[in-house]
């Protein structure tokens, strides 16, 4: 009898491995020894409530994240890009794209899926014993995203008087391109503006690449939300409502604009560190 309950309890163990979808068990394009759900299944953790009462100080800065530098490097990795994740859901319609920073006015799918192209004219030949006679054919060439190596993210620095605390809130993230016109290359802009609130959940479901451990994934939201990353600011609230390279003084000096950029950084660290006594 033993040895009956043995048998049948194998056979039912391996029926059971035989079921197991081994598709469940791949994450951003690889194959795992075991099923990994920590970032699935991470939920968003939302701020705390904010009074504007207690809201005492605040300045909106615009940074700038290259993903050329060493800190920034995992915001490219090859299994699960950024530039990708946001670009293709832009696309889909999955993520809305807003116009300006102002975040009010949209882009629909297909106006973002020409977003960043560029027409471009081919001849087509009409007649195969003379190749010059034909006609000019013009095409709009999608803009291709892995061209995307910046990032802009708004954030507003608040000092909250009821918790005592002074920290930044992102609110929206902007993928950076250069346009092309005929061929030449334009000044860089925002290629569309995102409300860091409305992706905070895909952000918060993909994982990106862990330089320390493998099997300590991090996610998108951990990486924007824990500030593991390398900027400079771009731009601070002004009168001029300009950004810093705009300013007459800064125009055609990118070392005095990068030496203001440290300068607002140092004001924002002088800020906090007055607001205690010792």
């Amino acid at each position: 009898m033993k040895k009956l309950i043995l048998v049948l309890t194998l056979f039912l163990a391996f029926n059971a491995s035989a079921q197991v979808n081994y598709n469940e068990f791949i994450t951003s394009g690889e194959h795992t020894s075991y099923y990994k759900v920590a970032v699935r299944e991470t939920p968003v953790v939302s701020y705390p409530y904010l009074r504007e009462a207690d809201v005492k100080f605040s300045r909106r800065v615009i940074r700038c994240i290259d993903v050329r530098q060493k800190m920034n490097k995992q915001l490219e990795w090859p299994r699960q890009p950024l530039n990708r994740l946001l670009y293709e859901g832009m696309t889909a319609g999955l993520i809305v794209a807003y116009k300006t920073d102002s975040l009010l006015s949209t882009y629909n799918a297909e106006e973002f899926a020409q977003r960043g192209g560029q027409e471009v004219i081919t001849f087509v030949s009409t007649d195969p014993d003379d190749p010059t006679i034909g006609f000019d054919s013009t095409y709009n060439e999608p803009y291709r995203y892995d061209n995307i190596k910046k990032y802009w993210i708004m954030e507003d620095w608040i000092f909250d008087f009821k918790h005592s605390v002074f920290k930044p809130r992102i609110i929206a993230i902007a993928p950076i391109f250069k346009p092309s016109y005929g061929g030449v290359e334009g000044t860089e802009q925002p290629l569309c503006w995102i409300k860091m609130d409305e992706i905070r959940s895909i952000l918060a479901n993909t994982e990106m690449f862990n330089r320390y451990n493998d099997a300590a994934r991090l996610t998108f939201d951990d990486f924007f939300q824990m500030r593991i990353f390398d900027s400079y600011i771009v731009y601070e609230s002004n009168v001029f409502d300009n950004y810093v390279n705009q300013f007459q003084e800064y125009e055609n000096d990118a070392i005095g604009a990068l030496l203001k950029s440290d300068e607002i950084k140092n004001d924002l660290f002088i800020f906090e560190h007055d607001l205690w006594q010792f």
